[in-house]
């Protein structure tokens, strides 16, 4: 009895603690000087996985303390399946730049009201004692409707993460064809959080899908387990963007990322004027050498070519086959293998010549070097020395 009470208290605190993170970070977001669309839906969703998991905590102090409040028994659902449409809904307004309410949105609510319809009729219009019968027998599991609303919620979790991380993927291209450094404007980080929540969320529902075939634990333990694994990633979560700084935050952009011309795979026939920019873009680059600009732009770079941004960005996607960050970055390689061969440049380190040939970040410069030449800077250092 001391290890079961002991086990339940401590499993009650985990999630309580979860509440308490949720409900710290909503207040840190609300607390920003300079607040964004995207930040309200992001205390909106940290609000709702509060609420959530506190309704849950109350289900669960329930069953192990005589059902003080049976009113809160399966009031918990439903929400759960808020949390996609919310987290979306953050993931929409951050990646688009033209980002406004619209009234298609409202259908994104279409299967939490009727899970909630449904949890009205079966549940909340009964009397109490005969939903702690239900709850206590576990006979929902034998309603028709309770592995469809299993389904549903496992589905809705997966495709709403699923589908924001694509958002994050296609956002991060695309200002690849802006920026030639973009560390201060890509959401790698949030496409992160999006793969592992899927991942948090697909665990926690497998188990009940596993559980309509093959019944492997009672309802109550994987509702108590699955919200405490929440509550400990939510935790994790919480500790991680404390700890960035610049985990809930996003850096503006001037730039309309939508009109970003793609690359195209064609080989697009060039005219004379083309092909007189291209020879001067590329005379610009070796002689201005712009690339040394850590901070260079789209923008800057066809200020300095006298021409818009737009065409810039058709001449090299089309004609040059590369995206702005793929054509800056390769001028930095190539000056990089200049300068790290001279003698003179022996006694700097590599990080320090590639921070002059315009990198800024050491992360950024291997990858990028080590995608280009197939090989780590030190090692084409050693080559180029003779070491």
């Amino acid at each position: 009895m001391f290890r079961k009470t002991e086990s339940a208290f401590f499993m009650e605190t985990i999630i309580l603690l979860g509440v308490l993170e949720g409900l710290l970070i909503t207040m840190l977001i609300l607390l920003k000087k300079r607040k964004t669309v995207s930040d309200y839906w992001l205390s909106v969703f940290f609000l709702l996985y509060s609420v959530n998991t506190l309704l849950s905590f109350l289900e669960i102090y329930n069953r192990t303390h005589s059902y003080p409040f049976p009113a809160f028994i399966f009031v918990s659902s439903p929400f759960l399946l808020l949390h996609g449409p919310a987290i979306w809904m953050y993931v929409k307004s951050l990646t688009d730049q033209h980002f406004s309410l619209k009234p298609i949105y409202l259908l994104h609510l279409v299967p939490f009201f009727v899970c909630l319809i449904d949890f009205t009729l079966r549940f909340y219009i009964i009397s109490s004692a005969e939903r702690i019968e239900i709850y206590e027998s576990e006979s929902f599991k034998q309603f028709t409707d309770y592995p469809i609303m299993i389904i549903a919620m496992a589905l809705s979790s997966l495709i709403y993460f699923s589908w924001s991380a694509l958002m994050v993927r296609k956002y991060n291209k695309n200002i690849k064809g802006y920026f030639s450094e973009t560390k201060s404007y890509d959401l790698s980080w949030l496409r992160i959080v999006m793969v592992s929540s899927a991942v948090v969320y697909t665990i926690i529902y497998s188990s009940f899908l596993i559980d309509l075939v093959f019944p492997v634990a009672s309802f109550r333990w994987m509702h108590q387990a699955s919200f405490v694994l929440g509550s400990v990633y939510l935790i994790v979560l919480g500790f991680f963007g404390h700890r960035q700084g610049n985990l809930f935050t996003d850096k503006p952009i001037s730039v309309d990322l939508q009109k970003s011309t793609p690359l195209s795979n064609k080989n697009n026939s060039i005219d004379k004027i083309e092909n007189d920019f291209i020879h001067s873009l590329l005379k610009c680059m070796n002689e201005k050498k712009p690339h040394l600009d850590p901070e260079i732009t789209l923008s800057s770079l066809a200020d300095l070519t006298s021409v818009s941004p737009e065409y810039l960005s058709k001449m090299i996607n089309n004609q040059l086959g590369k995206n702005f960050y793929d054509f800056i970055n390769h001028y930095r390689i190539e000056e990089f293998k200049t300068r790290c061969s001279l003698p003179e440049n022996k006694n700097f380190t590599l990080i320090s010549i590639a921070f002059d040939c315009g990198f800024n970040s050491k992360a950024t410069f291997n990858r990028v070097f080590k995608n280009a030449t197939g090989e780590t800077p030190g090692d084409y250092a050693r080559k180029a020395q003779g070491l």
